[in-house]
C-alpha cells in the first residue's frame, strides 16, 4: 500500500459516494475570497489545517494556492510538511505551506480545518485549545456524527461547521496528493457559520453544497460507513464479502438499526433506507474496500468508535434497542485493543 490511505466521502470504498447522499441544490465552486450575501464576511485570515493526512494535505494545499497563509499543525516530532505537490484537474501543482508541530507555540487562527481521523480526537483538541479564538471558525471535515463534540470544549457550537468530505484524496509517496472528485467535494450546513465558511472552502475549488437538512445527509453517509467499514474490517474482506447471505443478514439487521437511532435523532431517512445502502454496496467496483480495512491490515488504529459507536451511544441516549450494531462494535473493538 503506498503512503498513506485513500481518504474520501468518510473513507468508505476510495472511489464514490453514496447516491442518495445528493441531497445539494446549490454548488459554488471556484469562489474563494468572496462573501456571502448579506453577511459581509471574507475568506481572508490565517487558516491552520490539523492534521497533514491526505484531505489535509489537500485542503491545505489548495487554499494556499489562493494566497491564504496555512499552517499545517502536525504530531510533535512528525516530519515537517512545508511543500504540498498536489496531482488533479489536468495538472501537478505545488503549494508552500508553514508547518508546527508543538500545539503550546500556536496562536488562534482565523480559520482551523480539522482533518484528523476520528479516534485521533484527544491531539486536535490540544490544537483546537490554542488556535481558537473568539472570532475563530472552526470546520471539522471528519467522519460521522459528532462534528461538534469533537470541537469541545475549546470552540463553542456557534464556531463549529460540521463538514462532509465527498472527495477523493490520496497520499502518495512523500508530500504529493492526488485529489479526484465530481461533483461536490464537501458538503456543509446552511446555518450562520456554515455561511461564514462557505467563501474559505469554495475557494478550494472542490464545489461545496450548503444543505438545508445537514442531519440527514450526516445520517445517510454514516449509515454505509457505520455498517460496511467494521464488517470488512472483521473479515478481512472486500465489498464481496457482503454477497455472503449470512453476513449481508447482519449488515441489513445494523443498517436497520441505525436507520432507527437515525431518525429519532432526527433525520429524514426513507422507509427503504436499508435496501438503498445495500444497493449502493452491491454497485461498487470489485475489489473496493474500505478505510477501517485499510487500517486494520497497516496496522493502523480504526475509527469504529467514532463511526458505530456513535450510533451505539446516540441509541443508549434515547433508549433505542441495537444489538446488532453493539455485538459488531465490541468485536470490532476487541480487535483493535488486539493490535501489536
Amino acid at each position: 500500500m503506498r503512503e498513506g490511505a485513500r481518504a474520501n466521502a468518510g473513507g468508505l470504498f476510495s472511489r464514490e459516494t453514496y447516491s442518495i447522499l445528493q441531497l445539494h441544490t446549490v454548488s459554488y465552486m471556484n469562489r474563494g475570497g468572496v462573501s456571502v450575501p448579506g453577511h459581509g464576511v471574507s475568506a481572508a485570515g490565517p487558516v491552520s489545517v490539523v492534521g497533514p493526512g491526505a484531505v489535509g494535505l489537500a485542503l491545505a494545499g489548495r487554499l494556499a494556492l489562493r494566497g491564504h497563509p496555512v499552517t499545517l499543525c502536525g504530531r510533535p516530532g512528525s516530519a515537517p510538511v512545508r511543500c504540498i505537490e498536489q496531482t488533479g484537474d489536468g495538472g501537478t501543482r505545488t503549494a508552500r505551506v508553514h508547518w508546527q508541530d508543538d500545539p503550546a507555540r500556536a496562536r488562534p487562527a482565523a480559520w482551523v480545518l480539522v482533518t484528523t481521523k476520528l479516534h485521533q480526537g484527544d491531539a486536535a483538541r490540544a490544537w483546537l485549545k490554542r488556535l481558537v479564538g473568539g472570532g475563530t471558525v472552526v470546520v471539522v471535515a471528519q467522519n460521522g456524527v459528532e462534528h461538534r463534540e469533537q470541537a469541545a470544549p475549546w470552540a463553542p457550537p456557534g464556531q463549529v461547521v460540521p463538514a462532509l468530505v465527498h472527495f477523493n484524496a490520496e497520499r502518495l509517496v512523500g508530500n504529493r496528493v492526488s485529489v479526484r472528485g465530481e461533483g461536490a467535494g464537501l458538503v456543509i450546513g446552511d446555518d450562520e457559520p456554515a455561511r461564514r465558511a462557505l467563501p474559505l472552502l469554495a475557494g478550494t475549488g472542490l464545489g461545496v453544497d450548503p444543505v438545508a437538512d445537514f442531519t440527514t445527509a450526516a445520517w445517510r453517509k454514516l449509515m454505509v460507513n457505520a455498517v460496511a467499514n467494521p464488517v470488512t474490517a472483521l473479515t478481512s474482506r472486500r465489498v464481496e464479502v457482503f454477497a455472503d447471505p449470512a453476513v449481508r443478514a447482519v449488515a441489513a439487521t445494523m443498517l436497520t438499526e441505525v436507520a432507527e437511532v437515525g431518525r429519532a435523532e432526527g433525520a429524514r431517512l426513507p422507509g427503504n433506507a436499508t435496501g438503498e445502502a445495500l444497493a449502493w454496496i452491491d454497485a461498487r467496483p470489485p475489489g473496493a474496500g474500505s478505510s477501517m480495512l485499510a487500517d486494520r491490515l497497516a496496522g493502523r488504529p480504526m475509527e469504529h468508535d467514532g463511526l458505530l459507536g456513535a450510533v451505539v451511544r446516540r441509541a443508549d441516549a434515547r433508549g433505542i434497542a441495537v444489538p446488532m450494531c453493539r455485538t459488531v462494535l465490541a468485536l470490532v473493538a476487541a480487535l483493535d485493543a488486539a493490535r501489536p
